[in-house]
């Protein structure tokens, strides 16, 4: 019974060892670059096929050109199923960079084909969404920004869609959809297009020289999310918001009992309290007053009471060359 069992042992451990294209992958994966080049070049050809072979070197080539035409090889040759089909999601990536959109349409359609439900099905949906987008077929875009939505109507896949079909509704002047789309978005409590969405409100805001909501999303965006790519480029597009138009700027002076500087929108009453900490060294008073924003409170941190805005206005010049942060005169 002995002499059968220890065959069987081994044939399993074998069965169970990784194989050499498998431990090249896994250390491509972890970024392990060296190793992996090395392991590839020690590895023989007899114990790897060659399009497995051209993929590794296709994904350890700096070059996107030459990394591409190496994975266009590799579909040419036995390479594996499974890389088969990462192969075509990365070189739809590479054709829409090079706007190559009539191979990048042919990707797509060829990988849904052979992949119904296959990895980067979500991925290549919204790829397809972006190129009508790219070449302002709108109408089109829409609906299968809509048909991507119904197909996945949960989570953090549906959050990237709906922040795709505003971006479309965007470009296609509908605005208000968007805006709908976008401030509903925004209020969730977490997902990869809450700060997207942020962005996008903060940004179009601007654009129409709304400096109060621009103000507002920014400061919700820099509470949740400090370190999100696009804050430095908002405060860079508000600086021309900085400047108050003089009809505005007239009508704070009528109506204001008194002016201050706002200088943070805060979800969290605990936020709201450590921007005031920073701000109480300035001799200026410094207050938290809550507000109800589309049925949202929110905690806004306020510095100063001056009588006249000509001195509000000096102040929050100081500060925001201080702070390198845009802020508001208001009339309070």
């Amino acid at each position: 019974m002995k002499k059968i069992l220890l065959p069987i042992t081994l044939l399993v451990l074998v069965m169970a060892a990784p194989s050499r294209a498998d431990i090249i992958y896994s250390l491509i994966a972890r970024g392990d670059l060296a190793e992996a080049r090395d392991s590839l070049y020690r590895a023989s050809t007899a114990l790897l096929r060659d399009g497995n072979r051209l993929f590794y070197l296709s994904l350890l080539e700096p070059s996107a050109d030459k990394s591409a035409q190496l994975m266009e090889a590799a579909l040419n040759a036995s390479v594996a199923a499974a890389y088969r089909e990462e192969i075509y999601f990365r070189l739809a990536q590479y054709y829409f960079l090079r706007g190559d959109l009539k191979k990048l349409e042919q990707t797509v359609i060829d990988y849904r084909a052979l992949w119904e439900a296959g990895k980067y099905r979500g991925e290549m949906f919204r790829i397809s969404v972006l190129v009508d987008e790219t070449v302002q077929a709108h109408e089109s875009a829409v609906r299968q920004a809509d048909r991507y939505l119904l197909e996945y109507s949960e989570g953090h896949l549906a959050q990237w869609g709906i922040i795709d079909k505003a971006r479309v509704m965007q470009g296609y002047n509908k605005p208000i959809g968007a805006h709908k789309l976008l401030r509903k978005l925004s209020r969730e409590k977490s997902g990869p297009g809450v700060p997207q969405a942020l962005y996008m409100l903060a940004s179009r805001a601007i654009e129409n020289k709304q400096t109060d909501d621009a103000v507002f999303y920014y400061n919700i965006l820099r509470e949740g999310y400090p370190n999100a790519v696009g804050l430095d480029a908002l405060v860079e597009k508000m600086a021309d918001l900085s400047a108050p138009d003089t009809d505005d700027a007239a009508a704070e002076k009528l109506t204001g009992t008194f002016y201050s500087i706002q200088v943070g929108v805060f979800s969290k009453k605990e936020n709201a309290k450590r921007q005031a900490k920073i701000f109480s060294r300035y001799d200026q008073k410094v207050d938290i007053k809550t507000k109800t924003i589309s049925n949202k409170k929110y905690r806004v941190v306020y510095i100063g009471r001056f009588q006249t805005y000509d001195a509000a206005l000096k102040f929050k010049k100081m500060l925001e060359a201080s702070h390198n942060e845009v802020f508001q005169v208001v009339a309070r």
